[in-house]
């Protein structure tokens, strides 16, 4: 379900409308987890599959081009995603098996690849196995491994990935030496967290 404003079919209901109730999203019944980005949203089904549609202007869709949708599109074909958070234009998610992927507007490093570079499509983040939640931002992106460590990069402005200094990282960096967080939530140019 979803509502609010859609001038760019980020509600996935075939028209441009805004609503102001709750309304169905297709006839779907196995929708899983959610999350909605700056003007597109993005989704994974029980059955593992992705899918995404919005605004499509970075590739924060994820499915190859920068052509918005009005309905959900599946992204790929892979029956594994279990992780996913939209951040104004860029995509976060983790796989069953522990892998971090990213996609979209990367101009500040927040995909994590290395590269400055829009993907258009998931690229996987590292080598890393053990990912175990994600949350984008407006322009950063933070992430917790299962060993209990905070990890974040990306635009850096205002101190936000957290390890004192206020330069961008376009690579994972893990913020102090902590192996006891347990949640995080980032916000547009700030976070918060949780410890055991």
């Amino acid at each position: 379900w979803a509502w609010g404003y859609n001038l760019y079919g980020q509600l996935g209901i075939d028209d441009y409308s805004n609503k102001n109730i709750p309304v169905q999203i297709g006839a779907a019944t196995n929708w899983k987890k959610v999350s909605g980005g700056g003007l597109f949203s993005v989704g994974i089904r029980s059955d593992g599959t992705l899918w995404a549609w919005g605004e499509n202007n970075s590739g924060q869709l994820g499915d190859g081009t920068n052509m918005s949708q009005y309905v959900p599109v599946q992204v790929g074909s892979s029956t594994d995603w279990k992780e996913i958070s939209a951040g104004d234009y860029h995509c976060l998610a983790i796989k069953t098996n522990g892998t971090l992927w990213a996609w979209g507007d990367n101009s500040t490093g927040q995909l994590g690849d290395g590269t400055n570079m829009t993907k258009y499509v998931p690229v996987q983040i590292g080598s890393a196995t053990n990912w175990s939640k994600v949350s984008s931002g407006q322009l950063h992106s933070i992430a917790l491994k299962s060993d209990g460590t905070l990890w974040s990069w990306g635009s850096n402005e205002f101190g936000q990935l957290g390890d004192g200094s206020l330069s961008d990282k376009n690579i994972p960096v893990q913020i102090g030496s902590s192996t006891e967080w347990a949640n995080m939530s980032a916000g547009a140019s700030h976070n918060t967290g949780i410890k055991t």
